[in-house]
């Protein structure tokens, strides 16, 4: 726009230096020129002016936009923290209620229990075969020791003194025990190692390992709340990116898919270059 401007001012100081030259029909014919110049300098400048507040209307809007989204995962992210701890507090007052149900009642009721819990695992196989979701057969109930620490009862509770046991003899007991098959046994090892090794590097993989434990045994709504436990207590740890694959597997496992969906999108965002996240996508894929 400059350059117009100063090329018609030449064009009109050269104009008044050879006007006594130039016959005044000439005169007259640049005179248009510049008026006609100086219309489409007037356009343009409209335009430009046009335009510039088009980009700057498109920018705040999607600025608008992007306030938005983010306001909204924000607000999505809360409500699942909600849903997390209230789930919590319901899967903790329903372990409470089965204890006292067991001290309370005889074998018939314990027997109804028990009839219950497993109509219930049933169903589950069914949902998961009717997703095409992956499932695998629970192990088969059963308990070994810890080498140097004598046998853990019924119930994974350790009655009189226990003798030393070194972390990794500790650890490496209970993932074998996990390894077996046998679930139960392993948590109660891994809490003893967590309760014996809070500072350990394995700390967060015995809890993940508690977490994974309950996946296997299909009882995912536990699950959801220990592998968050790896996410919360061990944020730095290695462990994170494969506790959030877990936890949204078990989402989905129990037909939540929006929540499943939210963690997956949370992992690819926050670890993009892991196996997980590659994982992650894969699964988003499966669900519509």
């Amino acid at each position: 726009m400059k350059n117009n401007t100063l090329w018609i001012s030449c064009l009109l100081f050269l104009s008044v230096i050879f006007s006594g030259c130039i016959g005044s029909s000439e005169f007259s014919i640049l005179e248009n020129r510049v008026a006609s110049l100086e219309e489409d300098n007037a356009r343009l400048t409209t335009k430009e002016k046009q335009y510039d507040s088009m980009i700057n209307e498109d920018f705040l809007t999607l600025e608008k936009e992007q306030r938005e989204k983010y306001a909204e995962v924000r607000d999505m992210m809360e409500s699942l923290k909600v849903d997390i701890q209230t789930l919590r507090g319901s899967l903790e007052e329903s372990e409470h209620r089965l204890k006292q149900a067991s001290n309370a009642a005889g074998a018939s009721e314990l027997g109804r229990l028990d009839n219950a819990v497993s109509n219930n695992y049933r169903r589950l196989i069914k949902i998961e075969q009717h997703l095409g979701l992956d499932s695998s057969e629970p192990a088969a109930d059963g308990r070994i020791a810890v080498p140097g620490s004598p046998s853990v009862p019924e119930g994974g509770v350790v009655s009189g003194p226990q003798p030393d046991v070194s972390e990794d003899a500790l650890y490496n007991a209970a993932k074998a025990t996990l390894d077996a098959g046998k679930n139960e046994d392993a948590r109660n090892q891994f809490e003893d190692f967590i309760k014996r090794y809070p500072a350990s590097e394995n700390a967060d993989n015995a809890r993940f390992w508690i977490a994974d434990s309950y996946y296997r045994d299909k009882w995912y709504e536990k699950a959801i709340l220990e592998y968050q436990r790896v996410v919360e207590e061990y944020s730095k740890g290695n462990k994170v990116p494969s506790a959030l694959l877990k936890q949204a597997y078990s989402f989905a496992n129990l037909g939540e898919k929006g929540n499943a969906r939210l963690i997956l999108n949370e992992l690819i965002k926050r670890y993009p270059q892991t196996q997980e996240a590659e994982s992650a996508k894969a699964k988003l894929k499966t669900l519509n």
